[in-house]
């Protein structure tokens, strides 16, 4: 696998949202089967849309080596979009936050609460959580059609790349599995902390992946 691939794998597997899901799991019956049904749905999720946007790189031939403007201007478009995502989290991380405790926070709860009362509703909260892909995952499929490699080699890249993208549920998963209670408690905390650091988090990753693909991107217009 590519190790941009790799890097940014690691950049998109921090999503608080799925963790808060995976916690909610844990406080419910038949936790094992829950939270597998959680993670298998939400695999097949990412891989099917990657996928997708892998064949219509592909189609599209924006990684030919004879064509470098377009594979570039996605670069270069996916920098500017994260750095402007930077700047304005950073702006508005001196507003005043609603507590988690709120009406806000409580609304998101009781959500995922609704969701998690049924098997089906496992599966639809995997869906919901995963089917929008971000910049940094198309970046990431980019860089592995970049290879040029054949289709099959592809997937499997694909496939190796979205096992690292999914730790954040993964790990969480296996523990909840062998060590029910101290891993749930061990999680409310991270979670916990993801609540009150998330923006200055995001604001550095953004901006420091922004940066990362505006080089690569002005470093192919010029290559």
């Amino acid at each position: 696998m590519p190790s941009e691939a790799l890097s940014l794998a690691l950049a998109a597997s921090i999503y608080p949202p799925a963790l808060a899901a995976v916690i909610a799991l844990g406080r419910g019956a038949e936790v094992q089967l829950r939270v597998v049904l959680f993670a298998i749905a939400a695999y097949f999720t990412v891989f099917v849309i990657g996928v997708l946007i892998l064949l219509l790189f592909r189609e599209a031939g924006v990684t030919n080596k004879q064509v470098r403007t377009p594979s570039a201007g996605l670069y270069i478009a996916g920098g500017v979009a994260l750095l402007l995502l930077a700047a304005r989290l950073r702006r508005n991380a001196a507003e005043p936050q609603p507590s988690s405790d709120g009406p806000t926070g409580a609304s998101q709860g009781s959500k995922i609460e609704r969701y998690l009362e049924s098997r089906r509703g496992i599966l639809l909260l995997a869906v919901v959580l995963y089917v929008v892909p971000s910049p940094i995952f198309i970046g990431g499929i980019k860089s592995i059609v970049d290879t040029h490699a054949s289709t099959g080699t592809q997937l499997g890249y694909l496939a190796l790349m979205l096992i690292v993208m999914l730790w954040l549920i993964e790990l969480p998963i296996l523990l909840l599995i062998a060590f029910r209670e101290r891993t749930v408690s061990a999680l409310e905390r991270v979670n916990a902390w993801f609540g009150a650091h998330w923006r200055r988090l995001a604001v550095l990753v953004a901006a420091v992946l922004g940066v990362y693909l505006l080089i690569v991107g002005l470093v192919e217009v010029v290559g």
